[in-house]
């Protein structure tokens, strides 16, 4: 009888510490997925690296079917990104949430524009329009 009582007693405590603990009302708060831009550090450089921005040239030459002399460079830069999505998150999926060094390519060609997120591997990705991002403006004094 000592044992189905100190059972019971065990079940009881958590069962009531379980549903103070559900009780809670947590909302969700969306992450900013937008990249920071990055002052100078060690980690990484200024300039996008020439390898990782010929491979995105070539790219966006094949997607917008014009010769590489017609492409023009809008943007392409260092950044910080606030998580793994590189500020372009696809919906559904889950990312990283830890801050990721990487790059913003923007090219245009043929009358659109190719926005493309770069992690400091050099794996990029064109975003879809509309979907990414833009850094935010660093914080001024």
């Amino acid at each position: 009888m000592i044992k189905l009582l100190a059972f019971v007693s065990v079940a009881f405590a958590a069962i009531i510490a379980h549903s103070v603990r559900g009780s809670e009302k947590v909302e969700p708060v969306p992450p900013d997925t937008s990249p920071t831009p990055i002052e100078k550090t060690p980690l990484m450089q200024e300039r996008v690296p020439q390898r990782i921005l010929e491979s995105i040239l070539k790219e966006t030459a094949t997607l917008a079917n014009v010769p590489r002399e017609k492409l023009a460079i809008v943007r392409a830069e260092s950044v910080v990104w606030n998580d793994g999505s590189l500020g372009c998150p696809e919906p559904g999926m889950m990312y990283t949430q830890a801050l990721v060094n990487g790059y913003w390519v923007v090219i245009e060609a043929g009358g659109r524009t190719y926005d493309f997120r770069v992690d400091a591997g050099g794996r990029f990705h064109l975003c879809p329009a509309g979907r990414g991002r833009p850094p935010r403006q660093p914080n001024v004094a």
